[in-house]
């Protein structure tokens, strides 16, 4: 669909809708688990359902085709998927979000990638290991990019890189360039214990031509912008690292919910040969239940919180306080780590099945050992950010 192509009366389908859509996914997407797992990337078929239940426009700008969906509603629609495929939810993520990015910047670059094909998807990788010479019109960029999921379904990438001679003044910005697919090639690299079907690639590129235009410089993205800077849909003022970053953190509620369910199932009948005891009725298996089943929803309500937040600060056009900001900031890196904790819980009361790697239990607890490395979910930095702000404000 192209703009010239859509009636003047669409409208984007809304929360419940979308959410059946994902539901009527989820049992083909988990079918293919093992298929992900032994191509280290998502099956090709789960991608295009996907695009054609409309779940990769959620993002989108609705001048584009998109919904420009809450985030509430799009970290529900990953945690569908993450319940039976962390994964594939985690590529579900990685792909959208960068739609959030390009609503907030030039309507050329928005063109250049969605004016022919407004189904188009972007990957990224932010690390600043790119090279940019400034030449007329542009630059000429090369580099090496790590971690790039979802890479192989992608027209375009969005990637990191420095630009040659003096830093600017002021505070150090990220830079990002766009680049097309004929561009970079992709270095099959992904092998690992964990995530193994998100086809996190390397791309690589040398010396090619990105035209000015296609050189973004970000905010650091803790807060929300105002009106006046960021004119258009409220989606695109929210605090878009905290959306970016809550689209590697989240799926953790999905993975724990599926996590959970399968331990369940084998607690109701398991009785240990040892000791003929029922797993149900041991107060050690009930406490780890209860403790995850109650983390998995006190997540929920925090991030439903946090958006909500945000999302006040933006219809009244302020501009949420850092400390606030840092402190959503700090909680949301380190929740993944906490779930995932709880999960190692799981493991231990499963003893010797749980080196099987047929369980259910202990391939999600890989998938979120694998995500917990992500700098992303490390709590580090905003916990040292926020301490010290904490520390400096006035007495009282």
């Amino acid at each position: 669909m192209t703009i010239a192509e859509k009636p003047a009366a669409w409208a984007a389908p809304g929360r419940e809708e979308l959410l059946k859509r994902a539901a009527l996914l989820a049992p083909a997407i988990a079918s293919r688990q093992d298929e992900a797992d032994r191509i280290r990337d998502i099956p090709a078929q789960t991608i295009s359902e996907l695009a054609d239940a409309g779940l990769l426009r959620v993002f989108q700008p609705a001048r584009w085709g998109g919904y420009e969906c809450d985030p509430r509603t799009v970290y529900a629609i990953q945690n569908v998927i993450a319940e039976v495929c962390p994964s594939t939810a985690w590529v579900y993520g990685v792909l959208n979000v960068q739609s959030l990015l390009l609503g907030r910047l030039d309507e050329r670059l928005q063109a250049d990638v969605w004016g022919e094909d407004d189904g188009a998807l972007v990957c990224s990788s932010f690390a600043p290991v790119g090279k940019a010479e400034p030449v007329e019109g542009g630059f000429r960029l090369r580099g090496r990019w790590s971690f790039s999921s979802g890479s192989s379904f992608a027209n375009w990438a969005l990637v990191g890189g420095q630009i040659a001679g003096p830093p600017p003044a002021g505070p150090p910005v990220m830079t990002l360039f766009l680049i097309p697919r004929r561009d970079y090639d992709i270095q099959d690299v992904w092998n690992t214990f964990g995530l193994r079907g998100t086809g996190s690639n390397d791309l690589v590129a040398s010396d090619i031509f990105v035209p000015s235009h296609r050189c973004v410089r970000m905010d650091p993205g803790l807060q929300n912008t105002t009106r006046a800077a960021q004119p258009g849909s409220p989606l695109y003022r929210m605090p878009w690292l905290y959306v970016f970053s809550g689209m590697i953190s989240n799926f953790a509620i999905g993975a724990g919910r599926g996590a959970l369910g399968a331990f369940i199932e084998v607690a109701r009948t398991r009785v240990s040969p040892m000791t003929g005891k029922a797993s149900k009725d041991d107060p050690a298996v009930a406490e780890a239940i209860a403790r995850l089943a109650a983390e998995i929803e006190r997540a929920q309500a925090m991030y439903d919180h946090h958006i909500a937040r945000q999302s006040d600060y933006v219809a009244r056009d302020e501009m949420i306080p850092l400390p606030e900001a840092l402190l959503y900031r700090a909680q949301l890196t380190s929740e993944l780590r906490q779930i995932t904790a709880l999960v190692d819980d799981l493991m231990l009361l499963q003893g010797s099945r749980a080196t099987d790697m047929g369980s259910r239990v202990t391939r999600i607890w890989l998938d979120l050992c694998a995500a917990r490395a992500h700098m992303g979910n490390d709590p580090t930095k905003a916990y040292n950010l926020l301490g010290s702000m904490l520390c400096s404000a006035p007495a009282g």
